[in-house]
């Protein structure tokens, strides 16, 4: 049976560290076993969640347009866009509120917010971003070009064009980084530990007293995370490969960033900046969204 390699928080990390300790000297103020959040079935709950409140968005944002055929909404993005923001904020909101009751704990904790990450690295995060992005760029020019892509059909009028832009930078990496890095990151590293436990007394024990992962628990779950972090946005890239190649190489940088800041509002800040740049090229290249042509041509 293998025994897991336990990471030990170093001396700075320390303040990062609220989900691990546990547990307190005095038998008295003990916490009982380590619990670890997310797990899976935590994962799957606020995905269900997600989904949920994205029909019901939609059914709300298409029926009050007297929106009812697939023609008729690809004619009307900026109302499907409103849709897809208001089931982000509807799924935040509510999961803040159920997960808070779940863990009996701030929802914040619960994900390993951690703003004091983002204020400790910031001078570097930042410029990571910008140099991720301009690297994913140069990488899509050298791959084939999808014939149609959906995001195309963004970038045919200023007023979507600006509308995907500010859901792009502000709105879609919170999200997006909360489920994958806040949710289903740490889900799949508990998942992996538990499969891979020694069933020793000593194991066991370690299991108990102990909430934090393994190392390749750890890398197990960036993987897996980066694939489903890439295939989500499948559609978006007509499914290249070149392109969801690039992109779950860029959300690997990503979990890199939220494991070595303990921070999933590190990662938010690397999407944000990353999407800014990606969105600066956009913007330059079409003369400030006034000549779109040149980026759909």
């Amino acid at each position: 049976m293998s025994k897991l390699p336990i990471l030990e928080p170093v001396p700075d990390q320390a303040a990062n560290q609220a989900l691990d300790i546990q547990h307190d000297t005095d038998p008295a103020q003990d916490h009982g076993p380590a619990r670890r959040i997310p797990h899976l079935g935590h994962a799957i709950l606020f995905f269900s969640i997600a989904a949920f409140m994205y029909l019901v968005s939609a059914a709300i944002i298409l029926s009050a347009a007297h929106i009812h055929t697939d023609a008729q909404a690809m004619q009307n993005l900026g109302l499907q866009l409103l849709a897809q923001v208001m089931a982000y904020v509807f799924t935040l909101a509510f999961s803040a509120w159920a997960f808070t009751k779940i863990w009996s704990k701030p929802f914040l904790t619960g994900i390993e917010w951690n703003s004091l990450g983002v204020r400790r690295r910031w001078f570097w995060i930042i410029p990571l971003g910008v140099l991720l992005s301009i690297a994913a760029q140069l990488a899509d020019l050298h791959l084939p070009q999808p014939a149609k892509s959906p995001l195309d059909a963004f970038f045919r009028t200023p007023l979507n064009a600006w509308l995907l832009t500010l859901c792009g930078v502000i709105i879609f990496p919170l999200m997006e980084e909360v489920a994958f890095r806040g949710f289903l990151l740490p889900a799949f590293a508990t998942a992996y530990d538990w499969l891979a436990l020694d069933r020793t007394p000593a194991g066991l024990r370690r299991w108990e007293t102990s909430s934090l992962h393994s190392v390749p628990a750890l890398i197990f779950a960036s993987v897996f995370s980066s694939l489903g972090f890439a295939l989500i946005h499948g559609d978006q890239l007509s499914f290249s490969l070149g392109f969801l190649a690039v992109l779950f190489v860029v959300s690997l940088v990503l979990s890199w960033v939220r494991l070595k800041a303990h921070s999933v509002a590190a990662s938010v800040l690397l999407h944000a900046t990353y999407n800014l740049t990606t969105f600066a090229t956009a913007f330059i290249a079409s003369g400030g969204y006034r000549h779109l042509e040149r980026l759909t041509k």
